[in-house]
Order: C-alpha cells, then sequence, then structure tokens
C-alpha cells in the first residue's frame, strides 16, 4: 500500500489541471511508486524550476510510504538526480539531509501519517533547510534504518530507500471494556435444609 497525502484546495485544482493536460483520467493515482520509471506530477515544472535554480539543484520530486513483503516498512524520496543523504539519528527521530536540494509542489511537503501502519514511524515529511531539505522521520520506538539508492529504470529519476525491518510497532486495539465476570455463587447451608424434599416415584 502507498500512502500519500492530500494537498490543499488550490494545490489540488492545480493538480487536476494537470492531470487533464498530461491525459490522465481525474482523480486516478498520480503519485510514484518506489523503484518504477512513471514521473511524478507536474514533471515539467520540476525540469523548470532545476533550471531556473542560482545554483544547480537537485529536485526532491515525491516521498512516499509502503509496506513491504514479509513484514518491513519502506519511505522513500524520488530525485532527479542521485543524491546520498547525510543520516543523523536524533531523540526520537531520524533526519536526512538532502543538500541544495528544492521541492516543486507544495503537496510533496505535506505528512505521511503512517502511525496506524506497522511501522517504527508515526510520521515523517520532507522540511526547509535553508538551501537544503530534510526527510524527518518521527519514531514511536527507537529504530536504525538501513538508507540506500538505486536509479529508476531508464536512469531519468531516482531513488533514496529508507527500509526498517519488520517488527511488532502497530498499536494494538485494547480489550473492550466491561464489568469482571461475577464470581461462583456459594449456597447458603441454611438455605439448603429449607429446601422441600425430593418426590418419591409415584407420589
Amino acid at each position: 500500500m502507498l500512502l500519500f497525502a492530500a494537498a490543499p484546495a488550490t494545490a489540488q485544482d492545480l493538480t487536476l489541471r494537470e492531470e487533464a493536460a498530461e491525459g490522465r483520467r481525474v482523480g486516478e493515482y498520480a503519485g510514484v511508486e518506489p523503484g518504477e520509471a512513471q514521473p511524478p506530477p507536474a514533471v515539467g515544472r520540476a525540469a523548470r524550476r532545476r533550471a531556473r535554480a542560482p545554483r544547480p539543484a537537485s529536485i526532491l520530486t515525491w516521498p512516499g510510504f509502503a509496506q513491504l513483503p514479509g513484514g518491513g516498512s519502506r519511505f522513500f524520496v524520488q530525485t532527479t538526480d542521485p543524491v546520498m543523504p547525510e543520516v543523523s539519528v536524533e531523540p526520537g527521530r531520524i533526519v536526512l539531509l538532502f543538500r541544495n536540494t528544492r521541492i516543486h509542489l507544495r503537496n510533496s511537503a505535506r505528512w505521511l501519517e503512517t502511525r496506524f501502519f506497522d511501522t517504527p514511524v508515526v510520521r515523517a515529511r520532507l522540511e526547509r533547510r535553508r538551501r537544503d531539505m530534510a526527510f524527518v522521520l518521527y519514531l514511536r520506538t527507537p529504530a536504525t534504518p538501513r538508507v540506500s539508492t538505486e536509479p529508476a529504470p531508464g536512469g531519468a529519476f531516482h531513488y533514496v530507500y529508507v527500509d526498517f525491518p519488520p517488527g511488532a510497532h502497530a498499536p494494538t486495539a485494547p480489550a473492550p471494556a466491561g464489568p469482571p465476570p461475577a464470581p461462583p455463587r456459594e449456597l447458603d447451608p441454611a438455605l439448603e435444609n429449607e429446601r422441600p424434599p425430593a418426590r418419591r416415584p409415584g407420589e
């Protein structure tokens, strides 16, 4: 399953117009699947922004999340160039710093909410750091990821993967609350003596 955040209304309208211009059906998923060669939404705008940058800058074109077969979890960032981020582990979070990078859609800075998935990360997003971008992953349990890079088929785009091994990270649903079961009832000996005698056959 892929997770992607919804954009504000103005960005949604812009995305719908871009979908129509690019020949996609309105409402069709326009995001990126990790490892695939499809371009991100508004790929022409990413190229123009990269060309207008005062210094050569890579564009972070799409962040996402996916559950992996076997129970692991993966966060990923699609980029226009091969980029290896600087990884730092801080209390309660992991930060991947992408030097001299930009994003081309405001939607790329929306939160990835993953607290209901089986992953040690509760939420993540891309955040501005002056001329750099940081991919910040907020943790619910301490974890050490494996960070790797891979070119997309054809080499037009690249991926940075942040992989976590399987684990029991997702919160479990609490048992429904209710009154405790009543203890077994003991019969008062005095009441036992007040029972009528048992009838004999034929009576």
